[in-house]
């Protein structure tokens, strides 16, 4: 028998990821939270950035209150003393990563700060900056493919 509430998480984590299973309600909280410091890693974190992770983080089917906690959650905390907080977040390191990436150019930018903030989460992680780079270029080369997508599907204009 499906529940119903977990059959979009797991599919959509599955895709994503390749995860078996959905993270808790904590340790997504606390990866979104390291995600949004370094999204503000150039002084400012904008809507479209905390809109973006707080969507990504409601598609896991976290709890009210983990969106709740996001929608004001200054960034402003030391990124170590984040991630110290759950062994599972540090457990993932390069999806986290890419993730941070996203989120950080969610506004049309990846800004050299938040570059800098994203190498200050991978070292603490033990990622290489080879990685880091290969991710970046992930994310831009899986945005590309969104929009050929996207133009594809729909060359005049969405339906919806």
């Amino acid at each position: 028998m499906y529940d119903i509430k977990k059959v979009g998480p797991s599919w959509i984590l599955n895709w994503f990821f390749g995860f078996n299973q959905i993270p808790t309600n904590e340790d997504s909280c606390i990866y979104m939270k390291s995600v949004l410091c370094c999204a503000k890693g150039d002084g400012v974190l904008s809507s479209e950035e905390r809109d973006w992770a707080i969507g990504f983080a409601a598609s896991w089917g976290v709890a009210d209150w983990v969106i709740e906690e996001l929608k004001t959650y200054s960034a402003d905390e030391d990124l170590a003393e984040v991630i110290a907080r759950s062994p599972q977040v540090s457990i993932a390191q390069r999806d986290i990563l890419l993730t941070a990436i996203w989120v950080c150019a969610a506004d049309g930018e990846l800004h050299e700060k938040e570059k800098i903030k994203i190498r200050q989460m991978a070292s603490l992680l033990g990622v290489e900056e080879e990685i880091v780079e290969q991710l970046e270029q992930l994310q831009q080369e899986e945005s590309a493919l969104r929009h050929k997508r996207i133009n594809l599907l729909y060359p005049e204009k969405s339906p919806y």
